[in-house]
This record gives C-alpha cells, sequence and structure tokens, in this order.
C-alpha cells in the first residue's frame, strides 16, 4: 500500500474510529430485544395453549380424563358409564376395573366404571369438572358424588376448597364460577391472569411435574392422577399400616378435620355449588346417588351427635329436593380397612366398592335403564 494512503488511514483510525470499526451495541441490542420479545412470546402462547388444554394447567383432571376417554373408547358406543366424583377419598376407594367386573357379569353388557376422585376437592371443583366433563360429551349414565361433610361446612371466607383450588388451574371461561361461589374476585382473577401471561412462574409446578417431577418435593407435584390405574383408581404404596402410622396418620386427620366438624353447618357457596351441579344432572336426566362416604370409629368420633344429626337432615333435604337419593356408608368398614381412619387400603376399596356396586349401582341401573335382572 503506498504510504500517503497508509498514513490516511492511520489518521482515519485516531480520528474516526467509529468509521472503520462498526460498533456492536446496535447488534447486541436488538439481540436482547428479540430474546425478550421470544421469551413474552413463548410464555403468552403457553397461558394460550392452557386455556384450550386443561391437561397443561390442571393435570389433576386432564390426566383422568385422557384416561376416561381411552377407557370408554375401549368398552365402545354401546357401554354404559358409571362416573364417581369425589376427593381423595373417593379416589383411593372406588376400583372401577372390580366395578366393572361386576356391572357387566350383573347387566349383560359393557360397562365402563371410573374413579374421578382429585385430593383436596369439594363442591366447586366438583362442579366445574362436572362441567367440563359435560362440554367435553360425557355423560355418564349414573353418577356417584361424593359428600365430603367438611368441604359442605359454612366457614369464614368462602368454601374451605379455596385453600387448595387455585385459579391458576381453571380456564378464562370458568373464573366467574369460582367468584360466584365464594372465592374472593381479587384473588382469582389476579392468579389467573398471571396463569396466562406469566406461566412459566405461574404454572411451574404444573410444567415440572411433566418434564422432570423428581426435582418437587410430593406436595406441590400435580402427578397423582398420572400414577391412577386405568379406571382411574389409585392406592397406597404400602398396604401394611403397623398402629404407630395409624396413631400418626389419624392424629394428622384430627388436626385436620375434628375443629372444623365440631362446629360443623352445612351451607354458603359450596352448598351453592353442589346445588348447581344436581340441576344440571336433573336438566340432563342423569341420575345421582350422594355418597356419605366410609370412616373410621375414631373418625366418627369427631361428630357432636347433633352435628352428625344436622349433616343427614340435610342430606335427606336436598336428596329430595332434586329428586336423588344418597347412600350412608359411614359405618361400612371396620378400623384396619383404613391408614389413617379416613383413607382407605386397597382392602377397603375392594369392600367398598363391592357392596356399593351390588346393592346400590346394580339395582339402579336395572330399575332406571331396564338391565336384565337374575
Amino acid at each position: 500500500m503506498p504510504a500517503p494512503m497508509l498514513i490516511r488511514l492511520r489518521i482515519a483510525r485516531l480520528v474516526h474510529p467509529a468509521t472503520l470499526i462498526p460498533s456492536r451495541r446496535p447488534t447486541a441490542r436488538a439481540a436482547v430485544m428479540w430474546g425478550m420479545s421470544l421469551f413474552f412470546a413463548v410464555q403468552l402462547g403457553v397461558g394460550l395453549t392452557s386455556e384450550l388444554y386443561p391437561r397443561i394447567r390442571d393435570p389433576l383432571y386432564g390426566d383422568k380424563f385422557v384416561k376416561l376417554e381411552r377407557r370408554r373408547d375401549m368398552a365402545g358406543p354401546q357401554a354404559a358409564t358409571v362416573l364417581m366424583i369425589g376427593s381423595s377419598r373417593t379416589g383411593l376407594a372406588f376400583n372401577g376395573k372390580r366395578a366393572e367386573t361386576i356391572l357387566s357379569q350383573e347387566l349383560q353388557r359393557p360397562i365402563t366404571a371410573f374413579n374421578f376422585g382429585i385430593p383436596a376437592s369439594g363442591p366447586v371443583t366438583h362442579l366445574v369438572y362436572w362441567n367440563r366433563l359435560l362440554k367435553s360429551g360425557v355423560k355418564p349414565d349414573l353418577l356417584l358424588l361424593e359428600i365430603l361433610p367438611s368441604m359442605l361446612a359454612d366457614g369464614h371466607g368462602g368454601p374451605l376448597e379455596r385453600h387448595w383450588f387455585f385459579a391458576d388451574r381453571v380456564t378464562t371461561s370458568e373464573v366467574d364460577t369460582l367468584i360466584q361461589h365464594g372465592f374472593d374476585p381479587t384473588t382469582v382473577r389476579e392468579r389467573h391472569i398471571r396463569s396466562v401471561l406469566l406461566p412459566a412462574y405461574t404454572l411451574r409446578f404444573q410444567l415440572l411435574t411433566r418434564v422432570i417431577p423428581s426435582w418437587l418435593p410430593w406436595q406441590v407435584r400435580f402427578d397423582w392422577s398420572r400414577g391412577a390405574d386405568e379406571c382411574g383408581w389409585g392406592t397406597t404404596q404400602t398396604q401394611f399400616v403397623d398402629p404407630t402410622l395409624r396413631a400418626i396418620g389419624t392424629q394428622r386427620a384430627h388436626n385436620e378435620y375434628a375443629p372444623i366438624l365440631a362446629n360443623f353447618r352445612p351451607g354458603g357457596p359450596a352448598v351453592g355449588a353442589l346445588r348447581e351441579l344436581l340441576g344440571t344432572c336433573r336438566e340432563q336426566g342423569i341420575p345421582v346417588r350422594l355418597v356419605l362416604m366410609p370412616e373410621g370409629t375414631e373418625f366418627r368420633s369427631w361428630y357432636p351427635p347433633e352435628r352428625l344429626a344436622t349433616l343427614k337432615t340435610f342430606l335427606g333435604s336436598i336428596a329430595t329436593e332434586y329428586g336423588v337419593s344418597w347412600i350412608d356408608a359411614q359405618n361400612w368398614l371396620p378400623d384396619e380397612a383404613f391408614y389413617d381412619s379416613h383413607h382407605m387400603l386397597a382392602v377397603g376399596a375392594d369392600a367398598f366398592t363391592d357392596r356399593l356396586i351390588r346393592d346400590f349401582v346394580v339395582p339402579l341401573l336395572q330399575d332406571v335403564a331396564g338391565y336384565p335382572k337374575h
């Protein structure tokens, strides 16, 4: 290169370095902006997708719904469907495969019997799930609906289940159902909006449960329904409970339930949700049986006699009002059938399912649908 030109280049670099060495700041800034835009676009995409597919934001419902659909498809369009909705009590109690065997033999036709028990659920949760099932085309020939007395209590601040059923598990169209039945409007709307706009944080437990559940403690996982069998029934990991373990579990149940049962009065928004669900079933012509689940001797002792009488009077009244009946199964099982005086072991589930199906479900379906009697 000629000397004069080299000199000019050196001078240009000293005086105007930006003309020869382009700044990388605009490129880095653009990369950050693109990254942020992509992040928020993904967030919004996941949030909106979860509105269409409840399995994302509510795996407890979604996993069981998928199992129910598979079971119905296997049974074929001619099969009748018996569905039981309830809490973890139901989840551990209603053995659908065992029920199918009995019903198929007695009624001489294919049957789908499915357990839709979800932990910590009560009337408001059941109403949301029932509406989803109806919207998805699930119309059972019989609905067995668990009655968990503590969830019917008329307490301060709204239904008891508000402590476990959060707005990040519902879609936008379901937000009003929570608000109409006693959930705090501000809390519900704020949490739901966050679940749509920032699902990476708000739905983190649901999402991590799908990918790496081992990173989460069991208390915050959403894999209860994934571990259920093809008919929705689950059971405890161990079926042997020594007196010490049973005492520990029973004491835990006492701490949770005894204070509520001591002053139990059914009423408030939770009862309103139960009425709405029963009203929908009446409109759809779906037979319903309310089920007061089995409890151990210790658990039953936590009801003051007058409160237990109030509960049973209420059940009789609401059953009459909606043209259904209720099944009093409180005393069905011995204490050895439970691991904490109200959650069943497998031996208890078998005994409960057999009696429920043979004594109540078979006669009902024979009378309502005209199935053969033996």
